[in-house]
């Protein structure tokens, strides 16, 4: 049976057995045929969520340290679908098989870069991003949109280099675009240098145009406004061999 014309009125045990067989675009779809559906599908913690995320999600992933403020199996399994995009990034670049982990190979004289699998033009949106590698000469975190490069001889600030890219390179804490430098960041006194290991909150505010950042709850200052109305991407460009960057959708922001 088609679960689109189902009757709406299976029980709910029967509507999580055929839950947990779709895929997570297909749930969100089911989620708008009727209330009922809605009621099972809205809770986080539900069936289906539960057993798509042991599917899909390492077990040692799902209780680690990189999805710790994901709270319910729904939340991890939307993040996972916000990921890095295999497709999308420099040929040195590979997405471990985690799907939130990028690693750029070892290739000298290269500048390489990554997008997420999806970008936004509407609404409020947080990611939370993670250098585990060495940062090298240049390490930049922004957002593109589909037409930035991914890759570039040389060692330089990829994301940012063009009108398709807004970079903050954590080196020398300078904010780029279209080739050019638009100031110091953070905005804050005696601005410590970014430290491997620690989260940064990436904020997106597509109907204001606004890119800012967020360290341990802290806000970093405007980093860039007056965005353009297209879809943009979180992503990163890199220039050290090994380096490894994660990324993780968190969602909308706490103050909305």
């Amino acid at each position: 049976m088609d679960v689109y014309h189902a009757p709406q009125y299976l029980p709910d045990l029967a509507l999580d057995i055929i839950f947990s067989n779709l895929e997570p675009p297909d749930l969100f779809s089911c989620m708008l045929v009727c209330r009922n559906w809605f009621r099972i599908l809205n809770e986080g913690r539900a069936q289906p969520w539960k057993l798509l995320c042991k599917r899909k999600i390492p077990k040692e992933l799902l209780r680690s340290e990189l999805l710790s403020q994901l709270t319910t199996p729904k939340a991890k399994l939307r993040a996972l679908y916000h990921a890095w995009d295999p497709e999308d990034c420099s040929m040195h670049i590979v997405v471990k098989q985690n799907g939130f982990t990028l690693h750029r190979n070892p290739v000298a004289q290269s500048t390489d870069m990554a997008r997420t699998k999806i970008g936004y033009s509407h609404g409020k949106h947080v990611w939370e991003v993670t250098w585990t590698g060495p940062l090298g000469t240049v390490a930049m975190v922004g957002v593109s949109t589909k037409e930035a490069p991914v890759h570039c001889s040389g060692y330089l600030p990829l994301l940012g280099i063009d009108k398709h890219s807004w970079g903050w390179n954590l080196i020398d804490n300078v904010l780029l675009h279209n080739g050019l430098s638009y100031g110091n960041y953070p905005l804050l006194n005696n601005a410590p240098k970014y430290q491997i290991g620690e989260k940064l909150q990436l904020v997106l505010d597509c109907e204001n145009g606004v890119l800012h950042f967020e360290k341990c709850n802290e806000f970093l200052g405007i980093a860039f406004k007056d965005l353009p109305k297209t879809k943009l991407y979180p992503a990163v460009s890199a220039v050290y061999g090994n380096t490894e960057i994660s990324v993780v959708y968190i969602g909308k922001p706490l103050c909305g």
